[in-house]
C-alpha cells in the first residue's frame, strides 16, 4: 500500500510538499541558469519540427519562403498599428492623463507585447494544422524567420524610442540652463 490505510496519504503529501520547499529557493538563487535552460529548450522545439522535414526543405522555392517571411512581418506591422490605436483608445477611455496608458513606458510595453507572437505559440498552432496545411516542419520554417524578424524590428523600434527620449531630455536640459 502506497498511502497506508487511513491518513497515510496526508503524511505522504506533506512529505512531498516539504521536500519541494527547497526547490523554490534553489530556482530563485539560480534564476539566470534556469531562464537560459528554458530558452534553450524552447529553441529546440522548432528545430525538431524543421528537422522532421529535412528532405522537403530543399524543394522550397526561395521566393515562396521570402513571401511567407514578408507576410509574417506584414502581420506584425498590422498588429503594431492596431495595438497602437487600441492603446490610445484605452488611454482616452480610462481617464486621459491619469490613465495607466498615459505613461509612455506602459503604452509602449502594451503595444509591443500585444503585437508579438511567440515562436512556441506559432509552433503549437502549426502542429495542430499540419493535417490540413501540409508538413509541419516546412510550415515552421517561415515562423522561425518571422519571429527573428519581429525581434529585430522591435529592437530597432525600441532603440529609436530611446534615442527620441534622450533627445527630448537633452533639449529640456538646455532650456533649463
Amino acid at each position: 500500500m502506497l498511502f497506508g490505510r487511513t491518513y497515510g496519504w496526508k503524511r505522504t503529501l506533506f512529505g512531498i510538499l516539504c521536500s519541494l520547499w527547497g526547490v523554490g529557493e534553489y530556482v530563485d538563487q539560480n534564476r539566470k541558469l534556469f531562464s537560459m535552460i528554458s530558452a534553450v529548450l524552447l529553441s529546440l522545439v522548432p528545430w525538431i519540427q524543421v528537422s522532421k522535414s529535412r528532405s522537403l526543405l530543399l524543394m522550397v522555392k526561395p521566393a515562396a519562403f521570402l513571401l511567407a517571411v514578408g507576410m509574417g512581418m506584414f502581420l506584425h506591422l498590422i498588429l503594431l498599428a492596431f495595438n497602437t490605436l487600441v492603446a490610445q483608445s484605452l488611454s482616452i477611455a480610462l481617464g486621459g492623463k491619469i490613465s495607466v496608458f498615459a505613461k509612455k513606458e506602459n503604452y509602449r510595453a502594451f503595444v509591443l507585447v500585444a503585437s508579438q507572437k511567440t515562436l512556441p505559440v506559432m509552433v503549437a498552432v502549426v502542429e495542430q494544422l499540419h493535417v490540413a496545411m501540409g508538413e509541419s516542419g516546412l510550415l515552421v520554417l517561415p515562423c522561425v524567420a518571422a519571429h527573428i524578424n519581429q525581434i529585430i524590428f522591435d529592437s530597432i523600434l525600441v532603440n529609436l524610442w530611446l534615442q527620441k527620449d534622450q533627445q527630448l531630455q537633452g533639449s529640456t536640459k538646455n532650456k533649463i540652463i
